[in-house]
Formats: C-alpha cells, structure tokens, sequence
C-alpha cells in the first residue's frame, strides 16, 4: 500500500499556501505553470481539494486542448455535493462513494451519512452479526441481523469524522473473503453499548477494510471539548 501522507502537515501547508493558491487559480496564460498533461503554456488552473480539510491543497494547470480532451479528470473527481474537484486516492482506498444515486467525496458522504437517523441502529436489537460470504444480497441491518459487508464506506483512514460524531472501536477483515484478521469480536463491540451506534467501513486498504463502530458525542462533551 502507498504510503499516506502527514495529513496534519498537509492541512496546515494547505492553509499557510491559500493566498498562494487563489492567486494561481486567477492567471490567465501562463508559461511559468506550464500544462501539466503536454507542458505546454497552460490557460486553465483549477483548484483541487481533498477529505481532510476545506482548504484547497492545489491548483492543476492544462492548455485548452488537453482540457478539452478531460486531462483535468485524471485523478481527480467532482462530488455532487460540494462541487469541489477532489483528489481521487492517495493509497489505493478511494474518497468517492455513492449514497442513492449521488456521487459523493467522502467528507460529504460521511456528513450525510451519519446525520441520517435511519443509519443508526439500537444494539439491543443486534442478535446476529453475518458475513458478506452469507449475506451478500441482504441490507445492512434487517430482522435483527446485522451485514457487516454492506456497511458504506464514508470515512477515509486519517479523516476526521463530522463533529458530534465519535469513534467507539473497529475491526479489520479480509476484502477477499470477510474473515476477521484483526480487533475485537464485533458482537462484542456492540454488546458493550447502550446507545445507538452507526457501522460504517471507514479504512480501505488493498487487502482488508475496517469496520467501525461511531456513536455520538454527548452534549456535555462537546461544550467541554468547545471550551
């Protein structure tokens, strides 16, 4: 797997490199920020963002032809939400995911997501936990089971979930088979709960996934951690 990069580091040079970067989005022609795809003088420059910040991280520079021809795509997707255009990967996990019929990054599917209260599910009412291999067809959570295979990838590895939102714990499984490699028993994880908890697939890597147990902040804690 590629290495993910400091995303600290990268949030806080995003945030020092703005003015820089709104500057670059304004030129016209330009020979100094050559096309990126033929480099030639490029007179399209198109700010990019990523899922671990609202700062935009960069500018991507391209002659007419070559945007023309969809250079500006390579890499790169544009959520439905946010209209922003979004780095496609920086390991091989994916930040695009679809919720219905809408094509989202992962910092607007996560928002979405867990602020649908359908999402969110009793574990008093949790009596099996299945696998993908025996539930492939099924919905993530019906007659008291609950198929981990069909939890929705909104979280990115190093992404922050949206505020209110706090991590519980998580397993990791094999994405070739399901079996669990890493990690508590997830009926375990959830046996210890007595609050509503949303399942989500929150790290993809090239072998394995994570499944991860979110539950929601209390408003005491949040006023304390606002203070």
């Amino acid at each position: 797997m590629w290495s993910l990069p400091d995303i600290k580091l990268l949030n806080a040079h995003a945030a020092d490199n703005r003015r820089k970067i709104e500057r670059e989005t304004n030129l016209k022609t330009s020979r100094k920020h050559h096309c990126e795809n033929c480099g030639k003088p490029s007179t399209h420059h198109l700010k990019w963002f990523d899922i671990f910040s609202d700062d935009p991280k960069g500018v991507s520079h391209f002659c007419d032809v070559c945007f023309d021809q969809g250079a500006d795509s390579n890499g790169f997707f544009e959520c439905d939400h946010c209209q922003r255009c979004v780095a496609d990967h920086y390991t091989w996990e994916r930040y695009q995911t679809n919720l219905g019929d809408t094509s989202l990054c992962l910092k607007c599917a996560a928002e979405q997501y867990f602020a649908d209260t359908a999402n969110w599910i009793d574990p008093a009412n949790v009596k099996e936990i299945i696998s993908p291999s025996r539930g492939a067809s099924s919905p993530l959570f019906s007659d008291g089971k609950l198929n981990f295979g069909r939890c929705k990838h909104v979280l990115g590895v190093g992404q922050t979930p949206p505020p209110g939102i706090k991590f519980h714990d998580n397993a990791e499984f094999d994405s070739l088979d399901g079996h669990q490699i890493s990690g508590r028993n997830l009926q375990d994880l959830i046996r210890e709960l007595h609050e509503p908890f949303c399942p989500v697939l929150d790290a993809a890597y090239q072998f394995a996934v994570s499944i991860g147990i979110y539950v929601r902040r209390s408003a005491e804690t949040q006023l304390r951690e606002a203070a």
